[in-house]
C-alpha cells in the first residue's frame, strides 16, 4: 500500500506497516485517505474519511493540533461560502459559527470577552427552538417571565415604569393580584393620594363601607349609632369609664391609651338647637315671631 507524504516524495511503502515521522502528513494513494504520523503508530492515525468525504476532521488522536507563525492568518474555507479566518487571537467566521479568542465575529454579531454585541439600532433576538430561554435563573417562554429555580419571585432594583402615562393595565379583570404590599402614603389615585399610619382597617362592599372607629370627615367626628336595641337608631358618642381603687395615679393620656373598663353611649347631638338660626341665619314665622323666639334654649348636658 503505497502513499505520498505531503511534505516530501511518494514513497512505496506498505502504510499498514509504515511509521511516519511525528507531525507529518501521508495521504493513502490507493484510498485517498489522510494519516497523521505520531512517529510511533505504524501507518499513523486516519484524519478525515478516503476520497469520497465531505469534510476533514481530527478526531482519531487524542491531541491534534494546527500551528501557525505569529502574525499569520489560517483561512478556513467551507462549504456553502462559510469562510473563517484566524489572525492573532481573534476568530473571525462569515456566516454562521462559534467565536472565541479575545474577540470575534458571528455574522452581524460581535463577541468580546463575554459581551455580545448587536449592530447599532439592531434587535438581539435569542430563540430556542420548542424550548426556552435561560438567563441567570430567568426564563424567558415567549411573552411569560419566570424563575428557573425555587425562588419565591423576580426581584425588580429600580423604578417599574411603563412607557406611556395611563395606557397600562396592572393585572386584569380574571387575573388580578393577590395582595398589594405597600409603604404608607405610597398610593396616588390621579392626584390623590391614601394615606395610612399602619393601623386600622378600610373595608368596602356594594352595601357600603366600613370605617374604622373614630373616624373623620375633615376634622369633625362622625357619629356613630348605638350598640343596643333602643339606641341603635340614635347617634351616640361613647364615653370611655375607666375605675381604679386609688393605688394607681394615671395621666389623662396614659388612660386614653388603655382600654376602657367600660363604655357609656350618650346622646351624640343636642336636638333642641335649630341649626338654620344658630349659624347666624334668620327665619321668620307666618306670624311674624323669629324662629329663636320659639327655640327652647340651649340643652347642657342631655343623656
Amino acid at each position: 500500500m503505497a502513499f505520498r507524504k505531503l511534505v516530501g516524495s511518494y514513497k512505496d511503502y506498505n502504510l499498514s506497516t509504515h511509521i511516519l515521522e511525528d507531525g507529518y502528513l501521508a495521504v493513502d494513494v490507493d484510498t485517498g485517505s489522510l494519516r497523521l504520523g505520531d512517529g510511533v503508530t505504524a501507518g499513523g492515525s486516519s484524519v478525515g474519511g478516503g476520497g469520497s468525504a465531505s469534510g476533514l476532521k481530527f478526531g482519531d488522536t487524542t491531541s491534534s493540533t494546527i500551528s501557525i507563525a505569529d502574525g499569520a492568518t489560517l483561512n478556513l474555507v467551507g462549504a456553502g461560502g462559510v469562510t473563517a479566518t484566524v489572525s492573532g487571537d481573534t476568530l473571525t467566521i462569515d456566516g454562521s459559527g462559534v467565536s472565541g479568542g479575545g474577540g470575534g465575529s458571528l455574522g452581524d454579531l460581535t463577541a468580546v470577552g463575554s459581551t455580545l454585541t448587536a449592530p447599532s439600532n439592531a434587535d438581539l433576538t435569542l430563540i430556542s427552538s420548542n424550548g426556552n430561554v435561560v438567563i441567570e435563573g430567568i426564563r424567558v417562554a415567549g411573552t411569560r417571565l419566570s424563575t428557573e429555580d425555587s425562588s419565591p419571585g423576580i426581584e425588580i432594583a429600580g423604578n417599574l415604569i411603563p412607557s406611556q402615562d395611563g395606557v397600562f393595565q396592572l393585572g386584569s379583570s380574571s387575573r388580578r393580584w393577590q395582595t398589594l404590599y405597600v409603604a404608607a402614603e405610597t398610593i396616588d389615585l390621579g392626584g390623590a393620594t391614601i394615606k395610612s399610619d399602619g393601623s386600622g382597617a378600610l373595608t368596602i362592599a356594594a352595601s357600603g363601607a366600613t370605617l374604622p372607629e373614630g373616624s373623620k370627615v375633615s376634622s369633625n367626628p362622625i357619629s356613630i349609632l348605638g350598640a343596643t336595641g333602643k339606641t341603635a337608631a340614635r347617634p351616640v358618642q361613647n364615653v370611655k369609664v375607666f375605675v381604679s381603687d386609688g393605688s394607681s395615679t394615671f395621666t389623662d393620656s396614659q388612660l386614653l391609651a388603655r382600654t376602657a373598663d367600660l363604655s357609656l353611649e350618650f346622646n351624640a347631638t343636642v336636638e333642641d338647637v335649630p341649626v338654620y338660626t344658630d349659624a347666624g341665619q334668620t327665619f321668620t314665622l307666618e306670624n311674624g315671631d323669629s324662629l329663636t323666639d320659639n327655640a327652647a334654649g340651649i340643652t347642657l348636658f342631655q343623656f
